[in-house]
């Protein structure tokens, strides 16, 4: 790696410049904006882009470039063959020149060098850096291009210089990004009366009402609850939950915890915001005082209180079988049975009369 060298007077007006631009920016457009043409100016290079992870938390990033889109445009498709990637990710927030990636191959027998033809550019020289944060992981990546000339040890010190701000600007969109999203997650749930809270397709808390820390500490033990402060149970069903096809199975939508006479009574329900290009899923979460159960188990078998017992929990009748030890057309002739007994159709109608 070439050692720091003085900035000129011009590459300071530049560099103050961009420092001045990239304080207070909102958006990835802003900080792409305010590097562009400052770092082609100080880096001699014809050809520069930057790339920011999703906001979205999905996988890949987000290109922002004047003129080598034709080359990025489908980049994580083949990122792993590039040798840039291959590179830069083994030395995170480092800029390195195409010699040190190259380490002796030609250029032309690159894939990256021909797909750079195919796009009608003329790339011979690249300077580039994978940018990290500890316990964030990716921010983004930043390349500059040469057509003709290679870049001078002096101008991979003045990228390399740039790189902590840039990362610094970087995490503040970032930032910025969380808080606006929250902050729509809480207005939403606002809307709802009691304890609610917002889980990804992956079963990790995005954001929850205060009501509902409350009334998951009076109901689980901390063994019970996921990293996050999760019950298990709740992240495991979102998962399961994401991963149907189609609308989920009516038992699949609600969770029912039974003890000291309450229940708690949980509802899944897909919310329109999406996460990593995904549905996230709000949890309604009430207590209900148990109120007729009693007056049923002396008109229910012993089996028949078991499997009563599994449908408020909203198992399905493959788990239930497992629980009460029987097959699955047992258990779903007690299930007829105590429809008829008590005077029901459905699971729904069951479960919302024993809560009533």
């Amino acid at each position: 790696m070439a050692r720091a060298r003085r900035f000129t007077a011009q590459d300071d007006a530049l560099r103050f410049a961009m420092y001045q631009d990239l304080i207070g920016v909102r958006t990835y457009e802003d900080i792409h904006v305010a590097i562009e043409s400052r770092i082609a100016q100080l880096c001699r290079a014809d050809h520069l882009a930057v790339g920011f992870a999703n906001l979205d938390g999905s996988v890949g990033l987000e290109w922002k470039t004047t003129t080598a889109m034709p080359l990025l445009k489908d980049y994580s498709e083949w990122a792993p063959r590039d040798f840039v990637f291959q590179s830069t990710v083994t030395q995170p927030n480092i800029v390195l020149n195409d010699t040190q990636m190259l380490r002796g191959l030609p250029l032309e027998r690159t894939e990256t060098y021909q797909r750079s033809r195919d796009a009608r550019l003329r790339l011979e020289h690249v300077m580039a850096a994978l940018l990290f944060e500890d316990q964030q992981g990716l921010k983004g990546g930043l390349a500059v291009y040469s057509e003709s000339r290679p870049f001078s040890e002096l101008e991979q010190s003045k990228l390399q210089a740039l790189i902590p701000v840039i990362k610094a600007a970087v995490t503040s969109v970032q930032h910025q990004y969380a808080v606006r999203f929250e902050r729509d997650l809480m207005k939403a749930l606002s809307l709802e009366l009691g304890a609610a809270m917002v889980l990804t397709a992956m079963g990790r808390e995005l954001v929850r009402t205060e009501a509902a820390t409350r009334r998951v500490s009076k109901w689980f033990a901390p063994s019970e609850l996921g990293a996050g402060g999760v019950p298990e149970e709740w992240a495991t069903r979102v998962k399961r939950l994401s991963s149907m096809d189609g609308p989920p199975e009516p038992e699949w939508t609600h969770s029912v915890k039974n003890g000291n006479g309450e229940q708690l009574f949980v509802t899944f329900t897909p919310s329109t915001v999406l996460y990593g290009g995904r549905l996230t899923w709000q949890l309604r979460i009430e207590e209900r005082v148990v109120s007729v159960l009693q007056g049923w188990r002396e008109s229910l078998t012993p089996k028949e209180r078991e499997v009563a017992e599994c449908l408020l929990k909203g198992l399905a009748n493959k788990d239930i079988a497992g629980s009460v030890e029987c097959s699955e057309q047992t258990v779903k002739k007690h299930v007829a049975s105590i429809f008829r007994k008590v005077g029901v159709g459905s699971r729904a109608e069951f479960i919302a009369l024993a809560l009533s």
